[in-house]
């Protein structure tokens, strides 16, 4: 019975002690936390698991039934190998149409364009052309014969001759009345002055004759040209444009409708778009071509890579053609990769960043589907920490932090970096096993006394 007051009495004893405690304005009730450098680039490990970087999924542009299938999964294929045919049957039958249909719409397009109307309407065009080639080279010819005639130029040498078997003449006939010279040497100047006269009288016929024949080419040219082009006029009437038109149109037509018909045959056999291996054969031969779902799934297994996810605290130290080193658990193997595409928003869902990791897959043992590790290097990285936005304080401009040292408070003054999301850079100041308060009672001092309610 003793020994139960006397344990009854010491738990009354230790309650009243704590109750004491509690009571104790000096201490501060505080919540605390690490500081932060697990969220840095290089010390975070992805997981993700390997899929094709090069993916085709075949479905034919034309649907029917599939005559044969040349691939199986598992099988290896080059670039234009063959796949699968189709049926060619009924395309077969509907290309022959088109043929005559392009073919009977030709014929009467060449028959409306053809013929001796045809040859009538080349035949006015060439000659509308050497008509018109023919008033240029005669209004050419006319304005130079013009142009000569009136400056006298084809009678000057003649003119000179005259002029010069005239003064001459004159002179002699002066001597000869002197009794200077004979009566032949008066003779023989008047000989050569009537000479000179008539070569004048020839050089301004003949200058008048060529200006004369000049001005008929070129009323003749003009008369041959208004003969050309109303001849080219009614040849090109009698060809009716609007039958032309219709046509050339019903044509055209025909040979779309063969172009696509040569198209739906050529499309009957259906070859790889890319070298790679079979991932799915959705088909077999004797069924129809499925519309829903890809017939053929060809995957390139050399070019592969990795979907990893990615924080919001992190995705703005990551950066396409960053370098990533990955691991393979199951075969021990590493291999060097990069970033090759960043989403630029986050999952709806999950709050995090689509980051596909490039791998070059040369030596082809890394299979679609394996799980990987993936850690990112960051090249640029530094080895700041990272507080709580609401661990650090701010008086007199100065921010600081209170850290828990031995079995008191230590108010620490930090110099702050960049915000990081809920976190914020702490340059200076701290150490990497540090403990921060996040938050605390209004009594937190410098070396005070504390109680930690909560460690987050």
């Amino acid at each position: 019975m003793k020994k139960i007051i006397s344990s009854t009495l010491c738990m009354v004893c230790i309650s009243t002690l704590l109750i004491g405690c509690s009571g104790n304005s000096d201490i501060a009730n505080v919540t605390v936390t690490n500081v932060k450098t697990s969220n840095s680039i290089s010390d975070t490990t992805y997981t993700g698991n390997v899929t094709s970087a090069e993916k085709v999924s075949i479905i034919p542009s034309i649907s029917g039934k599939v005559q044969t299938v040349d691939v199986e999964v598992g099988q290896t294929v080059k670039k234009d190998d063959k796949l699968f045919t189709l049926d060619n049957t009924e395309l077969t039958y509907k290309l022959n149409q088109a043929q005559a249909n392009y073919d009977a719409a030709a014929a009467t397009y060449d028959k409306t364009t053809g013929g001796s109307a045809k040859q009538a309407q080349n035949d006015a065009a060439t000659a509308l052309e050497k008509a018109n080639n023919e008033l240029n080279d005669a209004t050419n010819a006319y304005n130079v014969a013009s142009s000569q005639f009136d400056n006298n130029t084809t009678v000057t040498s003649a003119q000179t001759a005259y002029n010069d078997a005239k003064a001459n003449y004159d002179r002699t006939n002066t001597l000869y009345q002197a009794d200077a010279v004979a009566k032949v040497t008066l003779d023989d100047a008047k000989s050569k002055l009537d000479a000179a006269s008539a070569g004048l009288e020839i050089a301004k016929s003949n200058s008048q004759t060529a200006l004369s024949n000049a001005e008929s080419r070129l009323n003749n040219a003009k008369a041959s040209l208004n003969a050309a082009s109303e001849n080219s006029s009614i040849t090109n009437a009698v060809m009716n444009p609007d039958n032309i038109a219709s046509a050339k149109a019903q044509m055209e037509s025909a040979k779309a409708g063969l172009d696509l018909a040569k198209h739906a045959l050529d499309n009957a056999t259906i070859t790889a778009p890319i070298s790679g291996k079979i991932s799915a054969k959705n088909i077999s031969a004797g069924e129809l071509t499925p519309t829903q779902t890809p017939s053929i799934v060809l995957e390139n297994p050399n070019s592969v890579n990795v979907l990893i996810k990615v924080t919001e605290t992190n995705i703005n130290d990551v950066t396409v053609g960053m370098a990533a080193k990955i691991s393979v658990p199951s075969t021990g193997a590493s291999y060097d990769g990069t970033i090759s595409t960043i989403s630029p928003s986050a999952d709806q869902k999950t709050g995090m960043f689509d980051v596909q990791v490039a791998i070059n897959n040369s030596d082809d043992k890394i299979k679609l589907g394996m799980v990987t590790n993936i850690t990112l290097v960051n090249a640029n990285e530094n080895n700041t920490f990272l507080v709580p936005k609401e661990s650090v304080f701010e008086e007199d401009n100065t921010s600081y932090v209170y850290i828990i040292s031995g079995d008191k408070l230590a108010k620490h003054t930090v110099t702050v970096g960049d915000p990081k999301n809920q976190y914020v850079e702490i340059k200076d100041g701290l150490s990497e096993d540090d403990q921060v308060v996040v938050q605390g009672s209004s009594n937190m001092k410098d070396n005070g006394i504390f109680n930690i309610v909560k460690s987050k």
